[in-house]
């Protein structure tokens, strides 16, 4: 209970004048205003490749989202096409710049070195999407990928039974999708399920139209495909589409490409594996955020974290996976999602 004595302020025995509770107030929310004037005035960026592909419109929204809720500056840099030297010449750009750090998806080992300098200047890195072992990043955010892999196969057990002759398409050689096939083939390998083609799509949808249509014309008993790459999964369903074949067949995508969203709904394709995209550069940028504003490497993990070369930071961040089907789809659909501004 408090009391007022001659213009103060009296509780439990403790007296403060309004003078100088006003100056307390007035500091604490200079120091509150100015907190977040630092954080607006951080100047981050999204490294990234392949941005001109449909797969990165969900990646955007969610640097969209994450800069204006976290009212910091989030510039997306890189190559339109999938140029993983472009991307580690725009990494070097980034990195002359002295930013307070980056996100960026990571493929290959082609980047790398570029992670390593970064780190070693004080800049922290995250990486999305996809990641290899070493890159010298602070954290990954993104996909368990084998575990997507493993989503796949689940479905096709789920939808089709224990055997069958399956079609696999994909981007072969990147970090992810390797991963992803891995976790596919582990999770048939106790059924009577046989891959008996695996097409190329170099993550290019009209090459993996042209793939996919030459894989089930050689193989005309295949019972289910499967694509495990987003560009894969617009050529597998157009090549369904200019095929006709999809009576008896399962066909199970990957990502959220509008068309591979468009045939779910047509019934051309029964499913895909989708990330929770967004959330990957919004939860990088919370965890540079934390970086800086920590600023002290102090979490208690050991007496004296930067002398045991423990970066107080996780990892691995997982978001996880959804099944979109004709049962969820409208909630996917783009007309029904905010728009990249």
């Amino acid at each position: 209970m408090s009391m007022v004595e001659n213009g103060q302020y009296k509780k439990g025995g403790f007296i403060m004048n309004k003078n100088i509770l006003t100056i307390m107030l007035v500091l604490i929310m200079l120091f509150s205003i100015t907190a977040v004037s630092f954080a607006a005035d951080r100047q981050y960026y999204f490294v990234g490749a392949v941005l001109g592909h449909p797969y990165m419109i969900d990646m955007k929204l969610g640097i969209q989202y994450a800069s204006e809720k976290l009212d910091v500056n989030l510039d997306i840099i890189g190559p339109q096409a999938w140029d993983m030297a472009a991307q580690a010449e725009a990494l070097e750009q980034t990195i002359a710049k002295n930013p307070d750090g980056i996100i960026m998806p990571l493929w290959d080992g082609t980047v790398v070195p570029g992670i390593k300098k970064a780190m070693s200047r004080g800049i922290p890195v995250v990486t999305v999407e996809s990641t290899v072992p070493g890159s010298g990043a602070l954290s990954y955010v993104g996909l368990d990928n084998y575990q997507a892999g493993v989503a796949a196969g689940k479905e096709i057990i789920s939808r089709a039974g224990n055997s069958g002759k399956l079609g696999v398409v994909m981007n072969a050689g990147a970090a992810n999708t390797e991963l992803k096939k891995e976790g596919l083939l582990d999770t048939l390998k106790d059924t009577d399920w046989e891959v008996v083609s695996f097409a190329e799509s170099e993550g290019d949808p009209q090459k993996a139209t042209e793939s996919s249509k030459a894989m089930f014309k050689s193989n005309s008993d295949i019972t289910a495909a499967v694509a495990l790459d987003s560009g894969g999964s617009t050529g597998l369903g157009l090549a369904v589409e200019e095929l006709n074949n999809k009576e008896g067949m399962l066909i199970v995508g990957s990502d959220r490409e509008d068309i591979t969203l468009e045939y779910i709904d047509k019934g051309l394709m029964d499913c895909t594996i989708v990330a929770k995209t967004a959330l990957m550069p919004y939860f990088a940028l919370v965890m540079l955020e934390d970086y800086n504003n920590r600023v002290q490497n102090d979490v208690p993990i050991s007496s004296n974290n930067k002398e045991a070369n423990i970066a107080s930071a996780p990892e691995k961040c997982y978001v996880g996976t959804v099944v979109v089907d004709s049962d969820n789809i409208k909630y996917f659909l783009r007309k029904n999602m905010p728009e990249v501004k």
